[in-house]
């Protein structure tokens, strides 16, 4: 989950400056620690500590560093406390090799081990630094830095993304990928750059290439050259992927937070994601249809996106698709999974490790299964274990909270439901059109909710700044968005949250409410309208401070609420079933707020990174 970044230039220059504006970029993969590593005539000159990069580049003022090869890491910490000697770069014994790191080394005790017992001395307690030891000891066998690196590669268990260099080959640096995402992007006979996300690397360039697994790239100033190492190392000619993200979506854009910015983002990525292909859309939609099992697999925010998905795609399918979490998959199907069965797995980076995992055994298990993904990230891992891909549109989110990218999964799975209906025309044509156009309309309704309503949820939060814990409850299709809902509240505030169901709260949870206790409805007019309005009253009976989010011309259940957000839609079953999509920035903004009011900072919530690439 760490942030890395790497560059190689032509002679020297003031590399500290971008490696910096690199990792800045890169910050929300992981902000325990930071490091820069430099290369200068033939000595490397090392610069890190533990804590928020702002505070490090004060203390240690990385952009006066000088040199033609700059390795960066912001760090998540995994094995090793966050300290200063946990921290990367990491070094060999004779600081000639610097090697940054993001994934994890799982038989790193053995080797270690073993180093030890040759002599090698180590100055942290992480697994990375187990990679620049092995390369020094098979460099004093007489071997070369590049196959040095790929005996060494081989020899590790677990996933990395790594950048190397090392003082005696000043000319180039090498990178390289298993499970954990890695990029480079080039000016042509200048400059090559590296990253873990392509965020670092929108200022130079949108041309990328995306290294795959067991993939190698020996970078030199504007020059790549890349070989695939799982057997005998083979040079491989990759395709440059074009990313036409502008440098804004990368930077706050004049927002106090890339949260806030990213919740206002919402309307235009929804747009963009209304424009994938029909074709695309038939093919998924010919999948399922012809699959006997279908199940949805996620984490996280994806997974509640793929319960508000998996309603919508089973009312025009006419099966039944099984939601399991990714991280239970193989526990839950073990004995169970059959031929001619689909699995759709949702990820926002597409680098989520349990997800990937999941997928892998699958395929292992029935040789006659179908993956279908669905992610944000081009060529990420997902994509490459993946039978059909598609590929949502929410652009860069720095943010670790997940906003945009929940919306457009949401509205991308709509969009396969929809096209299942088109081809088993299990509805008239006008009443499907009537769906399509709803669909079509949730980018102007969150538009229109958001000019009018940000502030007016700031001051309802004002008023609940005291609360600790709260409830989400709805009904039907509603309680994914109550639980994505409270997630997010959860994550940014660290209030304690139960997303339910609201008719199992009766069983168990509604012993704890008292008065003044926060409860939030989800009420869109939908089928289960008139038992919710049973559910409200009676938690308001027992003291609930009720709040209630509702469609503007609601009536009944706005009387008993103490508090209403109203969002700008129609009430009718159309719209009704694309309220997760609608309802949700409400409680992105709620969540915002509430982060703010308790002193926190939302676009970096306590214990949590972006993409979780480690068990």
């Amino acid at each position: 989950m760490c942030g890395i970044f790497g560059i190689i230039y032509l002679g020297n220059k003031q590399i500290g400056k971008i490696a910096l504006e690199g990792i800045r970029r890169l910050e929300y993969r992981g902000y325990d620690s930071c490091g820069i590593v430099v290369h200068k005539n033939g000595e490397l000159y090392l610069r890190k500590d533990s804590g928020k990069i702002q505070e490090i580049q004060d203390k240690l003022k990385f952009d006066e560093l000088i040199g033609n090869i700059a390795l960066a890491h912001t760090r998540w910490a995994t094995h090793g406390a966050p300290i200063k000697k946990n921290s990367h770069p990491h070094l060999d014994c004779k600081n000639e090799i610097a090697v940054v790191h993001n994934g994890i080394i799982e038989n790193f005790i053995s080797l270690k081990k073993e180093l030890l017992s040759k002599g090698h001395v180590f100055q942290s307690d992480t697994d990375t630094e187990i990679i620049p030891h092995l390369i020094e000891e098979y460099i004093k066998e007489g071997i070369d830095f590049k196959n040095s690196v790929i005996k060494t590669l081989k020899r590790c268990k677990g996933a990395y993304g790594i950048v190397i260099c090392y003082s005696k080959e000043p000319n180039s640096i090498i990178v390289a990928r298993k499970e954990s995402p890695i990029i480079i992007g080039l000016d042509k006979g200048k400059v090559s750059y590296c990253a873990s996300d392509i965020p670092a690397l929108l200022p130079y360039t949108r041309d990328f290439y995306i290294l795959g697994d067991n993939e190698l790239a020996i970078l030199r100033p504007g020059d790549v050259s890349i070989v695939n190492f799982k057997n005998e190392p083979i040079e491989i000619t990759k395709p440059l992927k074009h990313i036409d993200w502008s440098i804004d979506a990368a930077e706050k854009g004049g927002y106090e937070h890339f949260m806030l910015k990213e919740i206002f983002e919402e309307p235009n990525a929804l747009r963009r994601t209304l424009k994938i292909s029909e074709n695309e859309l038939k093919m998924f939609a010919k999948e399922l249809m012809d699959a006997e099992n279908i199940y949805i697999t996620a984490a996280g925010t994806s997974y509640y996106a793929s319960l508000a998905g998996k309603y919508i795609i089973t009312k025009f399918l006419g099966k039944y698709i099984q939601e399991i979490e990714c991280s239970e998959l193989e526990n839950q199907l073990l004995d169970s999974l059959k031929n001619n069965s689909v699995i759709i797995a949702v990820s926002q980076s597409g680098e989520t490790i349990d997800l990937i995992e999941a997928i892998r055994w699958a395929r292992k298990a029935q040789k006659n299964i179908k993956i279908l993904s669905l992610t944000n990230v081009v060529g990420s891992s997902i994509t490459r274990y993946s039978d059909l891909t598609i590929i949502t549109q929410a652009g860069p989110e720095i943010g670790v909270a997940a906003t945009k990218t929940y919306t457009t999964q949401v509205l991308s799975l709509g969009l396969i439901g929809l096209q299942i209906a088109r081809e088993r025309n299990v509805l008239p044509k006008e009443e499907i059109d009537s769906y399509y156009d709803a669909l079509k309309s949730s980018p102007d309704i969150i538009e229109d909710f958001l000019k009018k309503t940000n502030h007016s949820i700031e001051k309802l939060v004002d008023n609940l700044e005291k609360n600790a814990n709260y409830f989400f409850l709805a009904r039907g299709i509603s309680i994914a968005t109550a639980k994505e809902g409270g997630l997010k509240l959860k994550e940014v505030a660290c209030r304690f949250i139960e997303g339910y169901s609201a008719a199992n709260a009766k069983h168990g949870p509604i012993a704890l409410v008292r008065e003044g206790f926060p409860i939030i409805f989800i009420a869109p007019p939908d089928e289960s309208y008139e038992r919710l309005v049973g559910n409200i009253m009676e938690f308001k009976a027992r003291g609930g401070h009720i709040i209630s989010v509702v469609v503007e011309s609601d009536e009944i259940i706005s009387d008993l609420s103490d508090t209403v957000i109203r969002i700008p839609q129609p009430a009718n079953k159309y719209y009704n079933l694309f309220s997760p999509i609608t309802f949700i920035p409400a409680l992105q903004l709620l969540a915002y707020h509430s982060a703010l009011a308790h002193g926190l900072d939302p676009d970096q919530p306590l214990n949590l990174a972006k993409t979780v690439t480690v068990h």
